[in-house]
C-alpha cells in the first residue's frame, strides 16, 4: 500500500509537469510505449519474465525520466534538484536496479540497444563506455549528476551526460573494430561477451581438444569454429526474434585480422591467447575504475568502491548491501581506493573457487571468518595481499550481526560476477539449461584427459 501510494504521488507531480508543456506528454507516451515493448519482448524472449508487478512498478521510473527530459530543456544547471520529483540519490538507485532488469531479462540485442550511444546510417553502436555498461552492472559514480547509463526509445540521447573519458578509446578494443571507426557494433558486442565468458583454467581445455596434432596452435577456421560452439553454449545469442541468432564471424572481423593476419595464414598459440584473455579482463577492470574515477583522479572513492562490490548482487536483495553502503562510518570513507588496488579485488574474484573451498570449510566447522583469519586465506591461497582499509569496507559491506564475514553473501555476490560475463544464466533458446558452458567444460577436461 505504501508503495502504491508513492507511486500515485509521483505520478501526480508527473501530471503537473506534462501540463505545462506538450514535450513532456510526448516524451512519456514514448517512454511508456518503448517499456511496454520491452517488457512483453522480455516476457516472451527471456528465459526470466517479469513478474505481475513490474509494469506497475515502473511507473515511477517513468515518471522521473520525463520530468528530468522535460527539465533537460531548461537552462537551469542540472544539479538543481529541487527541479525533480525525487532527488538524485533515488533517481540513481531506481534507474540503477532497473538497468540490473534489463540485463538480467532481456535478450541481448535489448540491452545492446539500451545502452548504445551512438549510431551511424541508421544503426546503433557501442563506444567503449557503454560497452562496459551493458556487460557490468555500475553504479552511478557519487562524484557525478548521472543517473543512469541507458536510455529507452524515444528518448533525447542528449540527455545522457557521457564522463571525460569516455571519447577516448583505450586502445584495446580496437582490435574488435573492424573498420576502425572508433564505435562498436552489435556482433562485436557478442564477440567481447563469447571471450569474457572463457574462463582462464578452460583454455587449454579448448586448445587441446581442437589442436589433434598437439602442437600447441590453432588455425583461423578452427578458432571460428570453436567461438560459435562458445558462443551456443553460454547462450550469448538472442531470440529467434531478435536482429541476429548467432554470432558470425568474418575473414575481416579485426580480432582475426589480429591473431592470424590479413590472409588468415598465421597461427594462434596457446600462451598467445592466454595472454590475450588476461589483458581483456583486465581492460574491462579498467573501465569500470574509470567510470567511478570520473574526475580523473587515479582514485575511487570508497562509497564508489562499496557500490561496485555490491553492484552484481541480485536485485532481491542489493537494496539491503546499498543500505550498508550508506551506512559506512566515517572513518572508512577517508582513504580512497587505488587501481591496484581495485585490480587486486578482481583478482580475488577470478580465483574465487580457490578462496570457497577454504570459506566452506570454515562454515562446516563452525568457525567464523575474522579479518585476520580473510587476510591470512588471500596471501596464502590466492598470493593477494590487499590493504586494511579495503578489507574494512568489505567487512563493513559483507558483515553477519557479530562483524564477521557473511561468507554465504560474500561467495553468492562475487560468484554472479563470473557468471555474469557469459550470461549462463540467460538460457531463452537452443534448449541450453543454465550453466552449460561450464558443465560442457568439465565434461571435455574429464573425457579429454581421461584418455
Amino acid at each position: 500500500m505504501r508503495r502504491s501510494q508513492q507511486s500515485l504521488r509521483l505520478l501526480a507531480g508527473l501530471a503537473s509537469y506534462v501540463r505545462t508543456g506538450q514535450r513532456a506528454a510526448q516524451t512519456l507516451t514514448a517512454l511508456a510505449l518503448s517499456e511496454r515493448q520491452l517488457s512483453s519482448q522480455t516476457a516472451s524472449t527471456s528465459g526470466h519474465g517479469y513478474s505481475s508487478g513490474w509494469p506497475f512498478a515502473a511507473l515511477p521510473l517513468l515518471a522521473v525520466a520525463a520530468a528530468g527530459t522535460t527539465l533537460a530543456d531548461a537552462k537551469d544547471s542540472p544539479d538543481q534538484e529541487g527541479f525533480h520529483l525525487l532527488p538524485l540519490a533515488s533517481r540513481q538507485r531506481i534507474f540503477f536496479k532497473y538497468e540490473k532488469r534489463i540485463r538480467d531479462m532481456s535478450t541481448l540485442d535489448k540491452v545492446f540497444e539500451y545502452f548504445s550511444s551512438q549510431e551511424k546510417d541508421k544503426h546503433k553502436f557501442l563506444a567503449d563506455v557503454d560497452l562496459l555498461r551493458a556487460i557490468v552492472p555500475t553504479y552511478p559514480p557519487s562524484e557525478s549528476h548521472l543517473d543512469r547509463s541507458g536510455s529507452l526509445d524515444g528518448e533525447r540521447q542528449s540527455a545522457r551526460p557521457q564522463p571525460f573519458w569516455s571519447k577516448a578509446q583505450t586502445g584495446f578494443f580496437k582490435q574488435f573494430d573492424v573498420d576502425g571507426d572508433g564505435l562498436i557494433s552489435y556482433p562485436e558486442f557478442l564477440l567481447v561477451l563469447t571471450l569474457l565468458s572463457i574462463h582462464e583454467r578452460d583454455v587449454k581445455t579448448i586448445f587441446d581438444v581442437v589442436d589433434l596434432d598437439g602442437n600447441g596452435q590453432i588455425d583461423a577456421e578452427e578458432f571460428k569454429a570453436v567461438m560459435e560452439l562458445l558462443q551456443a553454449m553460454a547462450n550469448v545469442h538472442t531470440s529467434k526474434v531478435g536482429r541476429s541468432h548467432k554470432l558470425s564471424i568474418d575473414s575481416e572481423s579485426g580480432i582475426l585480422v589480429s591473431f592470424f593476419g590479413k590472409d588468415g595464414d598465421k597461427k594462434l598459440y596457446l600462451p598467445e591467447f592466454q595472454d590475450f584473455l588476461k589483458k581483456l579482463h583486465e581492460e574491462v577492470v579498467k573501465l569500470e575504475f574509470a567510470h567511478y574515477d570520473n574526475m580523473g583522479r587515479g582514485s575511487m572513492a570508497p562509497v564508489d568502491f562499496a557500490r561496485s562490490l555490491v553492484a552484481t548482487a541480485d536485485v532481491r536483495q542489493v537494496d539491503k548491501l546499498l543500505d550498508r553502503v550508506d551506512a559506512l562510518e566515517p572513518e572508512l570513507l577517508r582513504k580512497r581506493i587505488s587501481f591496484d588496488e581495485f585490480l587486486k579485488v578482481h583478482q580475488v574474484e577470478r580465483k574465487l573457487h580457490t578462496l570457497q573451498v577454504a570459506l566452506d570449510f570454515f562454515a562446516q566447522v563452525g568457525r567464523a571468518v575474522t579479518k585476520p583469519d580473510f587476510v591470512k586465506l588471500l596471501k596464502k591461497l590466492l598470493n593477494v595481499t590487499l590493504p586494511p582499509h579495503v578489507v574494512d569496507i568489505i567487512f563493513a559491506v559483507f558483515t553477519d550481526d557479530k562483524g564477521n564475514l557473511d561468507t554465504a553473501t560474500f561467495l553468492e555476490v562475487m560468484q554472479r560476477r563470473e557468471i555474469m560475463w557469459g550470461r549462463r544464466k540467460n538460457s531463452d533458446t537452443d534448449g541450453y539449461p543454465p550453466g552449460t558452458l561450464s558443465r560442457a567444460m568439465v565434461c571435455m577436461r574429464r573425457c579429454f584427459y581421461d584418455e
